[in-house]
């Protein structure tokens, strides 16, 4: 009886790793969550609410301290700039090429909708190079740096933060937060989170 006791105490301690690592693969796979939100199906609907063409909203957000926002004002996307950044997301060149270290942060709800929450690394000589073509040289002006300053010597780091409906895949938001130093001084790095949203009823533009 005790043989038995023992053989089953030690069939209970060797099953509780498997237990432990199937728990922690219950999460989505954030590449996954990614290439699905990427989909022509899926992006067709971030900015086109109901079939027509809405547009977006851009929270344009200074960043102080472990990401304390200390300003913030709010832009309008016109669906034809909606439709453009659709377009950009889903291209072959673009954002799922400039990712790296993805992770998956757990389910948030966006404007009432569950979403899979995810986010990476982006390559900033990539992005950097996109931006201006893109004509993202008012990046920088954004950020306070004077007219002339290289976008791809200015930034050092970026990221994004991406939420998709986690029934239907589509984005609800997307976040990029880039760290833009001018090497004209010696203060930190200035830190300015563009987070993109569909247009809604209950938005406010400033």
């Amino acid at each position: 009886m005790e043989r038995l006791r023992i053989s089953l105490a030690l069939a209970l301690l060797l099953a509780l790793p498997v237990a432990f690592a199937a728990c922690g693969n219950s999460d989505p796979d954030p590449a996954t969550v990614l290439d699905r939100a990427l989909t022509p199906e899926h992006l067709s609907g971030f900015g086109n609410a109901e079939g027509h063409a809405s547009g977006g909203v851009v929270a344009v957000q200074a960043l102080g301290y472990e990401d304390r926002v200390l300003n913030e004002r709010k832009v309008e996307a016109s669906p034809k700039v909606m439709a453009q950044i659709r377009e950009a997301l889903g291209a072959d060149n673009g954002l799922r090429t400039l990712v790296g270290n993805l992770q998956y942060e757990g389910e948030e709800t966006v404007g009432g909708t569950e979403t899979d929450h995810i986010s990476g690394d982006l390559d900033i000589g990539g992005l950097a190079k996109a931006l201006k073509q893109a004509g993202g040289g008012e990046v920088g002006k954004v950020a306070g740096m004077g007219a002339g300053t290289d976008l791809e010597d200015s930034l050092s780091a970026a990221d994004f933060d991406l939420f998709a409906d986690t029934d239907s895949g589509a984005i609800r938001r997307l976040d990029l937060t880039l760290a833009l130093d001018d090497p004209d001084n010696a203060l930190p790095p200035t830190r300015i989170r563009f987070s993109l949203t569909p247009e809604s009823s209950g938005d406010t533009l400033r």
